[in-house]
């Protein structure tokens, strides 16, 4: 196992504000299938109301949905708030690649697991555009973050470098839609799934997958 620290740095579009934390890590070779993998929970530092960011913060872990849902629980319309700012179509199945997205090294849609349902993976997409600057993942190789999970449908990502990456949110968002677009197959039911890891030349994938949630 490997013994680094890593931590997620958000800068959320609406609020402007970073948290970063030290989180123990956990093994999940098993789970994602490629081994040497842990993954590091996300911790989030938000305002108690939506609409004042610079009032009472609370933190909060987990994915971005799981964020949002503990505190809409402890705030009630936080969440309703948090969308009216944010702009975005979390109903939107098709995402469509950034025109100026950065071409991966290689791919592979072979991966260990199951294939997740492409219209969940298109709302994390759609979750992560609405996520401005950058995350940071701590010293690799093979420390990855699970940004997005909701309907079994799970979006990590991984830094293989011996020193800390920082990425923006939408070139992870990227890389989750070039596996949507690139590594799709359809069920007996004729459903779209999807499921892959991309790899860039710095160092850094994407993994998408089914996953409990």
């Amino acid at each position: 196992m490997l013994s680094t620290v890593t931590c997620i740095t958000a800068f959320l579009a609406l609020f402007g504000i970073v948290y970063s934390a030290p989180a123990s890590t956990n093994h999940f070779a098993g789970a994602m299938g490629l081994a040497g993998y842990n993954i590091v929970p996300i911790q989030w530092e938000l305002p108690a109301k939506a609409d004042d960011p610079n009032g009472k913060k609370v933190t909060v872990n987990g994915t971005i949905q799981e964020a949002i849902a503990q505190m809409d629980a402890g705030y009630p319309g936080w969440h309703r708030t948090f969308e009216a700012q944010l702009h975005t179509d979390t109903n939107n199945s098709a995402p469509i690649l950034a025109a100026a997205a950065e071409e991966p090294e290689s791919y592979d849609c072979d991966i260990d697991g199951d294939a997740a349902s492409q219209y969940r993976i298109g709302q994390g997409i759609t979750y992560l555009r609405g996520l401005s600057g950058t995350a940071k993942n701590g010293p690799g190789p093979g420390n990855c973050g699970r940004v997005s999970c909701a309907y079994n449908a799970a979006i990590y990502w991984c830094n293989e470098n011996g020193f800390e990456k920082e990425v923006q949110w939408g070139q992870i968002a990227d890389g989750g839609e070039f596996v949507y677009h690139n590594c799709s197959t359809q069920d007996w039911q004729g459903v779209g799934k999807a499921k892959g890891q991309v790899n860039y030349k710095d160092k850094w994938n994407v993994v998408v997958r089914s996953e409990s949630c």
